[in-house]
């Protein structure tokens, strides 16, 4: 009965290690997501993310301004 209840710990601790995510593989998730320029595009669902992980620069807040901006026609 012991072993039976070992085994199901070990089983229950492996399945809970396994679903927690430290900050670095967090990072390097963050990094291959935020290296495609369609997630740092403003509206896009990783945008907050990507900002976070590496802020756009000034140069290329104005280049997503100036796409995102009404043509006036």
């Amino acid at each position: 009965m012991n072993v039976v209840r070992s085994m199901g710990l070990a089983v229950l601790a492996s399945l809970s290690l396994s679903g927690c995510q430290t900050s670095q593989s967090r990072q390097a998730e963050l990094a291959s997501i935020c290296a495609n320029p369609v997630n740092r595009q403003p509206g896009q669902f990783y945008f907050s993310e990507c900002q976070a992980f590496a802020p756009s620069t000034s140069t290329q807040l104005q280049k997503d301004y100036r796409l995102g901006a009404p043509t006036g026609r």
